[in-house]
This record gives structure tokens, sequence and C-alpha cells, in this order.
């Protein structure tokens, strides 16, 4: 922009006066080059007015840098934007050409697809984790769980009713995804105990509680994600075969990505995440822990674990409540002393 150009002219020179006669005056009061009475009051006259048009022009120079980020901010918007758009558009075409899925996963994909409203849009490696979990869990096979899904969908639907609309926009694609890992991990846990029936094994006694600040510190604080492992290895152990064990790796990374999606939100997802965590709990019986005295506890053990590694001081200010934890609790009307 070439105002900002001549802005930054001004500017300078605006500095230089500045200095010149600062320099005048200084000369004179150390007596090195005395000004007569009109000399110097024209001097500092002149050194106040250069002062406030230095201060105008900064402001305006200010102003005019900040529309020009502004406008190319916009372009690169707009450049995205075309970007997404050629994305989607030929999304199907990529899928149909990727060498490196087996061909029931690109037929998976291209339905899954077709299956999206029109104005939901997943990256190709979301879709195809989609594809793999579907395929790994024979979810076409059984007609019955499209009845399931159609059940989870409508509680949803639900729970998120009273949902400001233009938040629940924001988050879109997640509609369509929630319901569908909410079913898979309702078919792993049925398949889990079902085969505990078949083969005689102790009673399942329900999956571990997770924990909030996990999600909210991942990558921050190594405890986080360490705790989040630790978790991640208890579910995997109760499953029994190792088809279960790679429906849950599948299960879990989608469950990691639609809470990481949520916590970026902030405040704005907090509602629609509280219908995430309703909805898993109550079709799956997963759910976090609120007990302030059990997330101390759990933490103990995490950092008497971590204390046998390289890495047992968190790097990160850290705390076990999160403001998510808080809104929770309080829209749920937890007390701590119901349950130690």
């Amino acid at each position: 922009m070439n105002a900002i150009i001549a802005i930054q002219d001004l500017i300078k020179t605006n500095e230089e006066r500045i200095k010149k006669l600062k320099a005048q005056l200084d000369d004179h009061d150390s007596g090195r080059a005395k000004l007569s009475i009109m000399s110097y009051a024209s001097a500092e006259n002149a050194l106040e007015n250069s002062k406030l048009s230095l201060e105008k022009n900064k402001v305006i120079y200010d102003e005019l840098a900040k529309c020009d980020i502004q406008e190319h901010e916009k372009e690169q918007r707009i450049k995205e934007a075309i970007i997404r758009k050629n994305y989607y558009k030929y999304q199907k075409v990529r899928i149909k050409r990727n060498g490196s899925k087996e061909n029931n996963q690109r037929l998976e994909a291209m339905m899954i697809v077709d299956e999206l409203p029109s104005d939901i849009n997943l990256d190709d490696e979301d879709i195809f984790e989609i594809a793999s979990a579907i395929i790994k869990l024979d979810l076409r096979v059984h007609d019955e769980l499209d009845t399931q899904l159609s059940e989870i969908k409508k509680k949803f639907e639900e729970l998120l009713s009273n949902i400001d609309n233009e938040n629940i926009d924001k988050l879109g694609l997640l509609q369509t995804h929630i319901p569908i890992v909410v079913l898979h991990l309702v078919v792993l846990k049925t398949n889990i105990e079902d085969t505990i029936k078949e083969k005689t094994l102790p009673e399942f006694k329900g999956l571990p509680k997770f924990e909030d600040w996990w999600i909210d510190e991942l990558w921050l604080n190594h405890q986080a994600y360490f705790g989040l492992y630790k978790w991640k290895a208890i579910v995997s152990s109760l499953c029994i075969t190792s088809e279960q064990k790679q429906a849950w790796e599948s299960i879990f990374s989608n469950w990691v990505f639609i809470k990481k999606v949520l916590n970026k939100k902030g405040s704005l997802a907090f509602d629609f995440n509280l219908a995430f965590d309703t909805l898993v709990r109550e079709y799956t019986t997963l759910e976090e822990e609120l007990n302030i005295n059990n997330l101390k506890s759990m933490e103990t053990i995490v950092q008497n674990i971590t204390k046998k590694e390289d890495f047992h001081s968190f790097k990160y200010e850290h705390t076990i409540t999160t403001p998510y934890f808080e809104f929770k609790k309080k829209k749920l009307d937890y007390n701590d002393k119901e349950q130690v």
C-alpha cells in the first residue's frame, strides 16, 4: 500500500527532525553553541510540533498497517476457501484412485461420502478411519445396527435441542461423526461382553473413567499424554480378541479427535461437549471422573509411575480441573461428597 510507504517516510522525517532539534537545544544548554532567545523558543516550539506530528503519523501508520494485514488475511481466506472447495469437489475421485488403500476400504469410503449431508465435509483420512472401523466391526452387515444408530442419532439431537443453533452449526461435522463413534463403542462393548460369556471369563465391570485435563493439557504436559496412554492401555487390556483391540485403536483415535476439537472451541462447545459425554455414558457407560478426591488419587498414581521415568515434573501450569470440568459439575449439580 503506497500510503503506508508515505507515512513511513513522514515518520522517519519527524524522527530525524526531533533528533536535530534536541541536539541544538542540548548544545545551547551545555554552552557549546548558544542560541538567541528567539531561536531557542523557535527550536522548542518546533520540537513540540514535531513530537505531536510523529505521534499522529504513528497512529495513522498503525491503522493503515492493520487494514493491510486484514486485506492480506481476507485474500488468504479466499484462497483457502477455493482450495477447500476443490479438495471436497474431487474427494471421491481421489479416494477411488488411492492405491494405498484396499478396494473394500475405497468402496466403503465412497459410500460414506455419499451419505454425508451436503454441508458436512470430512478429510480423506477421517473418512478412511471411519470406513476401516465400519469394515472391522461389520457395520454394513448387521441390519439391526441401523436401528440402533437411528436411536443414537435421535438421542443426540434431543441432547442438542437446547443448544444455540449457531454453536451447533460451527461444529456441524461432529453431528455425523459422534453417533457413529458411539455406535462403534457400543458394538465393541457388547462384543467383549459376549466373548466373556462364551469363554466363561471374569465378569466385565465396565470401562474405566477418563479425566478431562488429559485432553485439555495434551501435548503441553507429558503427564496428560501419559495418563491418556495408560487409560487407553487399560481399556485395551479389557479387549479379548485381536479384532477387538484393533477396533478399540480406531475408536480411541476418533474419540480423542472429537474431544480435542471440542476442547479447542472452549466455552463455545461446553454444552456440545456435555451432550457428547452424556450420549457416550448412556450408551456405553464410559464417563468422566468428576470426584476431586479420585482425581487427586489418580494423579498421585501417575506421579509415582512417572518418577521411575525421566519426566516426573510438570512443564506447564497445571490443574486437575478445567473450565469445562467446572461447567459440567455445576450443570450436573455434582457434589464431591457423594462418593470417594
